[in-house]
């Protein structure tokens, strides 16, 4: 295939409901178990990256991505969605890679009539 003639204005790496129980919450019923925890995620990675032309060493790998956010998040016990995120975000710090993050923590068990009660952070990085 013949290379592109236009320009890349932007590329993106999404996660979409990425799921796993957490200990989260303040009220005494939210601590006597892990809750449900969806999280969104869009990585904006910098339009003046290479292509990297089928090598994985030139791209962002996003399974080492979902593992740190498992872990992080299962790691203690959060009483706020908003820490919680705040904290995520601290992941991607120093990653010379990625311009901007969009992240969208949920918790969807929160109310009968309502799909999830969530929080939605955006972070430039320094980059």
């Amino acid at each position: 295939m013949p290379p592109l003639t236009g320009t890349l204005s932007g590329h993106r790496i999404k996660f979409r409901q990425l799921s796993f129980p957490v200990s989260i919450g303040v009220l005494p019923h939210e601590r006597e178990g892990p809750q449900q925890l969806l999280i969104d995620l869009e990585i904006e990675l910098r339009p003046d990256l290479p292509d990297p032309q089928e090598d994985v060493a030139l791209v962002l790998n996003y399974d080492n991505i979902r593992t740190r956010i498992v872990e992080l998040a299962q790691a203690r016990h959060y009483n706020l969605l908003e820490s919680l995120a705040r904290e995520l975000l601290g992941i991607f710090d120093g990653e010379e890679t990625i311009s901007r993050v969009r992240l969208s923590v949920q918790k969807p068990d929160v109310y009968a009539d309502c799909i999830a009660v969530g929080y939605e952070v955006d972070y430039a990085t320094r980059n």
